[in-house]
């Protein structure tokens, strides 16, 4: 006797389900978790400073118009200015805007340090790619390149950029990018020289697929996982290098206010008022810290998934 089986649709998860699947390795991380919080602290901090801040960051004056019963959170500098209106004004330029040249005033979507890495992950990858999967003279010639960048200081690198162009935060981007690409290239070259030995490259090639075709759609979308968790990392590096350009008084320019140059303006005056270098101190360390928790703790499940 025949049995008649009744077979049920399949639901597919809707996208917000998808996100939140690729979402949620985030929170089953605790030092991952730790980080984000760091991170989106600083993130909430950047939004807020574009609709309020408790003073004008860069009046040195303001003192004067204030009532007795005001007072400063985390204190005033040599010049008298808000510590923590300049530390939420500094976090726009390094998240969230990007300062165009001119006297516009005119500034694009994504900080100094976002579009830093991104501009050093766009052009590592090319350069890993063609060199892991082209492979011969492709390979060394691009390869010899950047290993001469790398044999330099990165402090050098920045100097001359800096040196050569002048200050501006498309000059601190440029520079980012330059000193950030060699260490991208040789995490995309080597992952470009394992995906190339897979099956579905062998069958790509079988097809006829153009060589860039197969190294940014069938290679790039492999090594992605990798290559986000490494830009992650290299955000804090970006943060940490504004922030020494901005001691040796070569990075962001004015008038918004450098966290970097903050602690080298403050330290003349550390003995009389030491708020002043610790708070944007502490402000680096910070985010530069929690990027790095964040990064490690989202590596950290990512291998433990794919094994």
């Amino acid at each position: 006797m025949a049995v008649k089986t009744i077979l049920q649709p399949i639901s597919q998860p809707s996208r917000l389900q998808k996100m939140w699947q690729s979402t949620s390795i985030i929170f089953e991380s605790r030092v991952a978790t730790v980080g984000m919080a760091m991170v989106l602290f600083w993130v909430i901090l950047a939004f807020l400073s574009l609709f309020w801040t408790p003073y004008d960051p860069n009046a040195s004056d303001f003192l004067q118009n204030q009532g007795p019963s005001v007072q400063n959170w985390l204190g005033t500098d040599h010049l008298g200015r808000d510590i923590l209106s300049r530390l939420m004004q500094g976090t726009q330029v390094i998240l969230l805007k990007t300062r165009l040249p001119g006297d516009g005033g005119i500034s694009i979507p994504g900080g100094v340090a976002i579009w830093g890495v991104i501009g050093s992950l766009s052009l590592g990858a090319i350069l890993g790619l063609n060199a892991g999967y082209r492979g011969g003279w492709w390979d060394q010639v691009i390869m010899q390149v950047l290993d001469a960048l790398i044999a330099f200081p990165q402090i050098v690198l920045y100097l001359v950029v800096i040196a050569a162009l002048g200050q501006g935060d498309l000059v601190v981007i440029l520079a980012i990018t330059i000193t950030g690409a060699p260490g991208v290239a040789r995490l995309a070259r080597s992952l470009a020289m394992d995906i190339k030995t897979r099956d579905y490259i062998r069958a790509a090639e079988t097809r006829g697929e153009s060589v860039w075709y197969i190294m940014f759609w069938e290679i790039l979308p492999n090594a992605r996982g990798p290559l986000l968790v490494d830009g992650m990392l290299r955000v804090g590096y970006a943060i940490f290098a504004i922030g020494t350009l901005g001691f040796l008084g070569i990075g962001l320019p004015p008038p918004d206010p450098d966290w970097g140059n903050m602690v080298n303006e403050a330290r003349r005056n550390i003995f009389s008022n030491q708020l002043a270098v610790i708070w944007p101190a502490l402000a680096i360390s910070t985010l530069v810290i929690g990027l790095n928790l964040f990064a490690d703790g989202l590596r950290e499940e990512m291998t433990r998934y794919q094994k």
